[in-house]
């Protein structure tokens, strides 16, 4: 069997957290139908149910606010969408600035992986809720923008982060091992039982579980199967 290491971009490999606040706020500014008074703890806190940007429309809008309880089943409405499309245009106005992954401090965990990530670019994969253009400009200012990348647009296509792992045939039985890491539990839950090592990262933005892993125990568990596959 092939083995992939399928990773998350936010809360995994970058704390983008604040990227995320910083564009949603652009994105409603001097905008009466949507709050101003938004904090960066609230925002992290809806923050951990999201896996679209329309969904931040939910949480900004004045008239329309949803509790992230909410929101797994919610249906989008064109009033969603158009928030997804003001918060896209804004990310794009942002990441004019050559600066702009500065903004997003890399964890220790991509800076210990970068070597191997560099060296065997094929092995590894990126599996986000984050937009392409800013995880390939965010790989790059980093010197790392060598590994196939699945984003948002993706999954908005097949469904979720599962559809697009069955998409890539990385489901396929007896054809890949595969090792997906994300710091979000909801996010792991659907691998439970279809792959071999789903790993809940301990340093992202969901909460921690007795079987969460430290950076430097996911880096050994890669490290290992890399030399074994190696080998064969």
């Amino acid at each position: 069997m092939e083995i992939k290491f399928v990773l998350d971009f936010d809360g995994v490999l970058f704390n983008s957290a604040y990227e995320a606040f910083t564009v949603a706020n652009k994105a409603v500014e001097g905008r009466p139908e949507f709050r101003q008074d938004v904090t960066y703890e609230e925002f992290l806190a809806f923050r951990g149910v999201v896996t679209d940007a329309w969904q931040y429309n939910r949480l900004y809008s004045k008239d329309n606010a949803l509790p992230a309880s909410a929101i797994s089943k919610f249906v989008p409405e064109t009033i969603d969408w158009a928030f997804a499309s003001n918060f896209f245009e804004a990310r794009k106005a942002i990441m004019a600035d050559p600066e702009w992954p500065k903004v997003m401090p890399p964890y220790d965990f991509f800076l210990l992986l970068k070597p191997l990530l560099l060296a065997c670019p094929d092995r590894f994969a990126i599996l986000s809720t984050r937009n392409i253009a800013s995880i390939r400009e965010t790989l790059a200012f980093h010197g790392a923008d060598v590994v196939t990348v699945f984003g948002q647009e993706d999954i908005r296509k097949q469904g979720s982060k599962l559809g697009v792992a069955e998409a890539q045939h990385w489901l396929d039985r007896g054809k890949y091992l595969v090792v997906y890491v994300d710091d979000m539990n909801s996010h792991l839950e659907p691998f439970q039982g279809e792959i071999h090592l789903p790993l809940h990262a301990d340093w992202g933005y969901d909460r921690g579980t007795p079987g969460s892993l430290s950076a430097n125990q996911i880096y050994t568990i890669i490290t290992s199967l890399l030399t074994i596959a190696e080998k064969d």
